[in-house]
């Protein structure tokens, strides 16, 4: 009788256990997954368009954002980037791009990069053989 008892508590123990950990990761936000290819986002790398209807395109690299760019651009109100170095958003349009061969997303070999200040970019081109180019995003 007192392992059929103990039997009971245990399962009652595991049944309530699990519920809580179902519901704890229903809590926790699913992770960004870029609208292009369907990667996981990282925040460094990823590009943002905000729509003129309000709703934003997300994305985990500059390659993937620019397959995407002709078809939506009539659409889009805003374009936004990561600076590299500080992680911070900043316009597309105040951004300094360049492509080194520093690769940030493999599956896509992205090898472009984005920066908020013109001297960090500058440092960048030297130290990893890169090149300026032109805002992909215009």
């Amino acid at each position: 009788m007192i392992k059929n008892k103990n039997r009971i508590i245990f399962i009652f123990i595991a049944i309530i256990f699990s519920f809580a950990i179902g519901c704890e990761r229903e809590k926790k936000p699913l992770t960004d997954r870029c609208d292009y290819d369907g990667t996981k986002i990282v925040p460094l790398y990823a590009v943002y368009f905000t729509l003129q209807d309000g709703t934003e395109k997300k994305y985990c690299s500059i390659v993937c954002a620019s397959m995407s760019f002709q078809e939506l651009k009539g659409r889009i109100k805003e374009v936004v980037v990561v600076d590299e170095p500080s992680g911070k958003k900043i316009n597309a349009s105040d951004a300094f791009f360049l492509e080194s061969e520093v690769v940030t997303v493999p599956h896509v070999s992205n090898r472009i990069h984005t920066f908020g200040n013109k001297e960090d970019a500058a440092k960048h081109v030297q130290r990893f053989n890169g090149r300026w180019v032109e805002n992909p995003f215009r």
